[in-house]
């Protein structure tokens, strides 16, 4: 029990941050549910006075008695019914809140830790395991509350009715608790496995969905649906293990429950058979006895919700865990940005060795092309630049005119544009995936940035011009259409540095020509890297560069 006390400290300093705002809420949550439980003890007080006065043929205070009773009833549903609206607000602004804390956190985590994880397995962690969250904040910890007070309140009722039988119910209960804590291990166990199969499965599915050409070029069909249906064998045999062992808990704890209630029905009936208790108190007897056993099954059960929560706790928090990306202060607006690799050396891991002892400047205005076979370490150049690796030795960093030093991190990405060599179009418009590039760019800078990625032409011919939706990833668009739509949103970002890691791969030599060139007549002051392979790019860069086995050298421009 410790170790859960422990645990639950720990994720109630946790969870402060986003829990503060919503503590209100919270409050008349459990005061209504509270409310709501004192007032089903106040009936069995009703339904007995009703029954006695009805039996002594009082038809006045019998009907006085129906109406409260009848009142209560009533009070209560309506204190549910606004108590589920409160919920469900709550939870979807909580649940908002602790994934926007996560989602924050991810996007200032290093890149290569974030690499670690599989997209769908993150995003596991930001639905599924926030909502185990949530759900155990929002109702569980309230019911508990309010399962308390039913319980004290019965009890209290029941002593004062038949002390004996409030005593044996109330011992009964506690051996509810501890099954149940026993139990808990288990299923914490099985609650982990449950989580872990579902990100396996929803990684495989969410991998499968953007990849729908591959597996249909490559006849895939069969391959990937029998990968699916061992996935969900293998989730299915988690979800079956715990539901085995949560029915048998309940059932365990349920034996217990109708144990106490027949108990109380059979002292009801021999104390009736004795004249010492009217049929009224008979009723009240069986509904008090009722709602001392319900709080004490319903509190153990909650504990799994507990345990629940505790892991899925657990699965969020390891996330915080990762490396967080090197905070420095904003660096300048300025338009000469020039590019420094001093003896600089990357390996993924001992034995992949990719750059050594990498050196080089990159003047301010300089157009360079970056070559060497696949694998020699070209991108990984590029994020070096982008901050998202870290150097194994030497430094990376940017100058001015001046001299000054600026070593690369998150902040130093104010000066750069890049385009990917793979699509990164995003769901939306077209006008939306440019202004992802500079977000209040006019209709004026859309177009000049189309012309100058010679996607004008393209764009006009389409249903709804800028407007036009181009689906997930820009499913609807050619790769060319893609790349340029890509390129153009580089150039509306306006960034001393660009980086182009083979942009104009899917482009025709003339259409990429007249890409380098608009990029070439941006100004002297802007700075080029271009990964290509193509003699068209190398002969209007200035200079080019070659990586070969992890080294540097410098070509003569053909």
């Amino acid at each position: 029990m410790s170790g859960m006390l422990s645990k639950l400290r720990q994720f109630a300093h946790w969870i402060k941050p986003d829990l503060f705002p919503y503590l209100p809420a919270l409050a008349a949550i459990l005061l209504i549910q509270v409310l709501g439980s004192l007032m089903n003890v106040a009936t069995a007080f009703a339904s007995k006075n009703m029954i006695d006065h009805a039996v002594a043929n009082e038809l006045r205070l019998t009907a006085i008695a129906a109406g409260v009773f009848v009142l209560l009833i009533i009070s209560n549903l309506l204190l549910q019914v606004g108590v589920s609206l409160l919920s469900v607000r709550v939870s979807e602004s909580f649940s908002n809140s602790i994934r926007q804390r996560v989602f924050r956190q991810l996007l200032g985590t290093e890149w290569q830790s974030l690499t670690a994880y599989h997209s769908g397995d993150l995003l596991t962690r930001m639905t599924s395991d926030v909502s185990a969250i949530t759900n155990t904040i929002v109702n569980v910890i309230p019911g508990m509350f309010a399962l308390t007070a039913q319980l004290v309140a019965s009890f209290a009722a029941l002593l004062y009715f038949e002390p004996y039988l409030a005593i044996f119910a109330f011992v009964l209960g506690p051996c509810s608790i501890i099954f149940s804590r026993i139990w808990g291990r288990t299923l914490k166990k099985l609650q982990i496995k449950v989580q872990e199969s579902e990100s396996a499965y929803r990684s495989h599915l969410q991998e499968a969905l953007q990849n729908f050409i591959v597996i249909k070029s490559f006849r895939l069909e069969k391959h990937n649906e029998d990968t699916l249906q061992s996935l969900h064998e293998n989730r299915m045999k988690w979800v079956i293990q715990k539901n085995r062992k949560t029915l048998a808990a309940n059932n365990v704890l349920a034996v217990g429950y109708w144990s106490g209630y027949l108990l109380a029905f059979g002292w009801g009936a021999y104390r009736i058979s004795q004249k010492a208790i009217s049929f009224g108190t008979m009723t009240a007897f069986l509904q008090l006895v009722q709602q001392v056993q319900s709080p004490f099954v319903g509190l153990a059960r909650t504990i799994s919700n507990l345990i629940n929560m505790i892991a899925s706790m657990e699965r969020l928090m390891e996330l915080e865990k990762m490396e967080s990306e090197k905070i420095t202060e904003r660096v300048p607006a300025i338009r000469d940005v020039g590019i420094v690799f001093e003896d600089v050396s990357f390996d993924y891991s001992p034995e992949r060795p990719v750059l050594s002892n990498v050196t080089t400047e990159i003047l301010p205005g300089q157009l360079v092309a970056l070559v060497g076979s696949s694998g020699e370490g070209k991108t990984t150049l590029i994020r070096l630049l982008l901050a998202l690796l870290r150097p194994s030795a030497g430094q990376v960093y940017f100058t001015d005119r001046k001299g000054s030093r600026y070593e690369v991190s998150a902040a130093t990405r104010d000066w750069l544009t890049y385009v990917p060599q793979e699509n990164t179009l995003f769901s939306g418009t077209i006008a939306d995936n440019l202004r992802s590039g500079k977000t209040d760019a006019s209709m004026a800078e859309m177009e000049r940035a189309l012309r100058m990625a010679a996607a004008e032409d393209f764009i006009a011919k389409m249903p709804q011009d800028l407007n036009t939706v181009i689906g997930e990833r820009g499913l609807r668009l050619s790769e060319g259409q893609a790349q340029r739509i890509a390129i153009a949103r580089a150039f509306l970002r306006e960034a001393p540095v660009m980086i182009f890691d083979e942009a104009t791969s899917a482009l025709d030599v003339e259409t990429e020509k007249h890409v380098l060139q608009a990029m070439k007549d941006m100004g002297d002051s802007r700075t080029c890297l271009v990964i290509t392979h193509r003699l068209t790019a190398l002969k209007i860069c200035s200079r080019v560069l070659r990586i070969e086995e992890g080294r540097l050298v410098e070509e003569t421009c053909q």
